[in-house]
């Protein structure tokens, strides 16, 4: 059977190994901070546990006072990391487990007595463990059963550490190969250990899946879904229940002489105009709609509505509030508008590449009038919005559209562009 010194060295060389891996995996991809916090977490366990070790080989300092509390501060980067997995930062409660052993240690009774020392040790690791499962339980990191089932293994491996904490305060040990329930002790941590390596591999090889889809479904430019996103999520729509009793409409936009915005301003500029639209057309399309870039200087958007008067609104809405939009690039204020052909159909009968057809042919009309236009399909005729004489769609319509100035003034600086 090992000894208390072998058992913690290989303890120590285990998770140094495990930390140059999550180090190692950190820096190919630095956008995933999760994995180093881990492996600063892991790293300092290591460290710590080896120090305590190494007792007897160097100064008590080291090896008990400055060893525990370094192995102790590996909850601070544990905690952290799992927080990193919802975009929370480093927290600075979660350093209580390392602030517990500080101030313990520096009572003189705490500081001499090893039967002390083991007590506090373990009160301070049954806090950082509480942490954990708290941080699991509270917060979306990953899946709802695999979180209930991390805080369930920390709830577990803090009860074990105040259980031998108790034990220890009752009965007084001279050194650590006398603690009470040391067996159980190590046996709960490595299958905590293990358990947590299995099931933190499983949440990140489920998240790089997610965001793996992400990619193949989005535009890197402006963040948009691509053609391949909206086909899949005009999919989803129609089979929806919210979508059953409504129309669909998908409005195709083109913004009007983009040529000339990159021949004149640079096609950094260019990006900044498409960046700018997609991030206004996300802010007005209607919630459960869906807004894509289909290539260049093209986008399409999907919404369910009541009528084709919603439809054109929505649109019209779009339309103004680019127009009085002034698009700051390194070439200066940048203006530019587009033109919009909307269409719509029952949600039942959904046929993609009809309802684009018809989107087009509207879209084709806004441009032939001169352009800055939007224009919507009913039945065989198209109908620039908003319409004069016969061709208006009804006066609730005409009303409806008198109102988009007001619409726009509180649209367009919800963007984050800036208006003249």
């Amino acid at each position: 059977m090992l000894d208390i010194n072998t058992a913690l060295f290989l303890w120590a060389m285990e998770a140094s190994t495990l930390a140059a891996l999550l180090a190692a995996v950190w820096l190919y991809d630095r956008t995933q901070g999760h994995y180093g916090h881990w492996a600063l977490g892991f790293g300092a366990h290591g460290l710590g546990v080896l120090l305590i070790a190494l007792r007897g080989g160097v100064p008590d300092i080291l090896s008990i006072e400055i060893g525990n509390a370094i192995a102790l501060s590996s909850f601070l980067f544990w905690i952290s990391g799992v927080l990193a997995l919802s975009g929370r930062p480093m927290p600075g409660w979660a350093a209580l487990p390392v602030l517990i052993w500080i101030a313990g240690v520096l009572l003189p009774p705490i500081r001499e007595e090893i039967a002390y020392r083991i007590v506090l040790y373990n009160l301070a690791a049954a806090c950082g463990y509480l942490m954990l499962a708290s941080v699991a339980f509270r917060f979306d990191v990953a899946e709802r059963r695999f979180r209930r089932v991390l805080a369930s293994i920390w709830t577990v491996e803090a009860l074990v550490c105040l259980i031998v904490a108790g034990a220890t305060f009752a009965t007084m040990p001279e050194s650590i190969q006398a603690a009470p329930l040391s067996a159980v002790s190590t046996a709960t941590s490595i299958f905590g250990f293990i358990a947590m390596i299995m099931i933190g591999a499983k949440i990140v090889m489920d998240r790089s899946e997610q965001r793996l889809q992400h990619l193949i479904r989005t535009d890197p430019l402006t963040g948009a879904l691509n053609r391949r996103g909206m086909v899949e999520g005009f999919a989803t729509m129609i089979g929806s229940k919210a979508a059953a009793d409504r129309l669909l409409a998908l409005a195709l936009f083109d913004l009007d002489h983009f040529k000339t915005i990159n021949d004149t301003h640079g096609h950094q500029a260019g990006d900044a105009v498409l960046v700018a639209f997609a991030t206004l057309c996300r802010t007005i399309v209607p919630s459960g709609g869906i807004f894509g870039r289909t290539g260049g200087e093209e986008f399409m958007a999907l919404m369910a509505v009541r009528d084709i008067r919603e439809a054109a609104l929505v649109a019209e809405t779009i339309r103004q509030a680019f127009a009085a939009t002034r698009i700051e690039t390194d070439r200066g204020q940048v203006s530019a508008t587009v033109s919009i052909g909307t269409a719509t159909t029952a949600a039942a009968a959904g046929d993609l590449d009809r309802l684009m057809s018809n989107a087009d042919r509207a879209l084709y009309k806004a441009k032939a009038r001169g352009r800055n236009r939007s224009a919507v399909i009913i039945g065989d005729k198209v109908l620039i919005v908003p319409a004069e004489g016969p061709e208006a769609l009804d006066e609730q319509a005409d009303r409806q559209v008198a109102a988009l100035k007001r619409l726009v003034a509180k649209a367009t600086p919800q963007t984050g562009l800036s208006k003249p």
